[in-house]
């Protein structure tokens, strides 16, 4: 009925205990690359908190790096123009956004207003047009921010 010549239950659960210090560590030494490789201002989707919360959280170089190129031909004709004022003015990010608004000059505001404003209707237009359910295009997406940059500085106008 009993084994008595099993050993000692004591002697595997030592061996367990000395092993989770170990174990432990090797954890650590494999998750610290990894949490060290996410730039600080990689924020997730879903996150919540002062707008000034997530400006302490990017760096220095962040509203440079949210700028995407845009390629010219997948821009209708008569916009290709503003793909330059797309490419600066159109970030995704609220608060980057609102950052690289907040340190630019009134004139320059005025100057990219007064440049897109003729064009808001025909940009509206291609927005609108889009197919819904399907991906927008980088191209597509920093028209559609730039125009809700004018908003936000109260300078879109249709004319």
């Amino acid at each position: 009925m009993f084994d008595l010549q099993r050993k000692p239950l004591t002697r595997t659960c030592t061996t367990w205990l000395l092993s989770l210090p170990a174990l432990l560590l090797v954890g650590l030494v494999i998750a610290a690359p990894a949490s060290a490789a996410r730039p600080v201002n990689a924020l997730r989707h879903g996150d919540i908190a002062p707008a000034d919360a997530f400006r302490a959280a990017y760096a220095p170089d962040a509203i440079a790096a949210a700028r995407t190129p845009l390629d010219p031909a997948k821009v209708p004709a008569s916009l290709r123009g503003l793909v330059p004022l797309a490419e600066y003015w159109g970030i995704g990010d609220d608060v980057l956004r609102e950052m690289m608004q907040e340190g630019e000059s009134p004139a320059k505001k005025k100057a990219m207003a007064d440049a897109v404003t003729p064009h808001n209707a025909a940009i509206t237009a291609w927005l609108d047009g889009l197919r819904t359910g399907e991906p927008m295009s980088d191209e597509a997406a920093a028209f559609m921010y730039m125009q809700l940059g004018l908003t936000e500085l109260e300078l879109y106008r249709e004319e």
